[in-house]
């Protein structure tokens, strides 16, 4: 390294700004505060600028390797070449913040989305789909209630208990059938966009991750249950939206399931 009066700290800074600048190298050298030649010195086959574009271009493939594995149906889905480019399109807008890579796709969904790609539609319901399953796979291990907590209420608290949803629990309303797409994937089958209004349960327990089709019905109450509403309230709001009581055979049979799939965690009585 050439002589300088840089101090260290806003040394680091630089080659940080540099590495992880969204750009090229060549246009993230020209944003900085520092000239690449008063800070890093040729080698025999590189010159400075070529020297840090190594540390420059491994930053976006370990970012473009990350998304891979977060979005690998959406990854196999557009092809190699057509993924990286949509990386390096998303990393312009949105990149990393943060010392790890975990969330720097949080917002991929919602980018596909507002885009001009074809199948945008799909792609976005299928990266929301892989999106909810890193988000539960992150989440707090909670202990769900035993099966038979939910029936044990007393007849006169059922209209006021609140069921507390498992922090790894997430719900989806979409416009493909994101699911079986994703299962083919899984299987090694080709996945065949279907659009069709669906609904979904992704959680977790004991570090597996699960996605429970849904009902639209099912799907109105339980998403009123996971934004703390009293079970009194949740029926009131699934008869605003769907003009009519749930019956109590669906009730019966929607507590039973989501309780043997442990999407509770807890019962508060007002």
């Amino acid at each position: 390294m050439p002589q300088s009066d840089v101090a260290l700290a806003p040394l680091q800074e630089w080659m940080q700004a540099v590495v992880t600048h969204p750009s090229d190298v060549y246009e993230a050298a020209d944003a900085a505060d520092i000239a690449v030649d008063d800070v890093i010195l040729p080698s025999q086959t590189l010159q400075p600028i070529q020297r840090v574009g190594i540390y420059h271009g491994m930053y976006m493939l370990r970012m473009i390797e990350a998304l891979t594995v977060d979005y690998a149906a959406v990854a196999q889905f557009l092809g190699e070449h057509h993924f990286e480019h949509l990386v390096r399109d998303y990393v312009q807008q949105f990149p990393s913040r943060s010392y790890t890579f975990n969330r720097l796709g949080d917002s991929l969904p919602a980018y596909i989305a507002s885009s001009s790609m074809q199948r945008r539609t799909f792609l976005r319901d299928l990266a929301k789909l892989e999106l909810a399953m890193t988000h539960v796979f992150d989440e707090a291990e909670a202990e769900p209630l035993p099966a038979n907590a939910i029936a044990s209420i007393a007849p006169e608290e059922v209209a006021d208990a609140r069921i507390i949803p498992i922090p790894a629990l997430r719900l989806l309303a979409l416009d493909y059938d994101a699911n079986d797409a994703f299962q083919a994937f899984r299987d090694d089958r080709p996945m065949k966009p279907r659009r069709r209004k669906t609904y979904l349960a992704v959680h977790r327990r004991d570090y597996g991750v699960y996605r429970m089709p849904l009902t639209r019905e099912a799907f109105v109450f339980l998403e009123a249950l996971v934004a703390r509403e009293t079970i009194g309230s949740a029926i009131e709001t699934f008869h605003r939206r769907l003009r009519r009581f749930p019956a109590q055979s669906e009730l019966f049979t929607w507590f039973r399931d989501w309780s043997a799939a442990g999407l509770f965690t807890a019962i508060e009585v007002e």
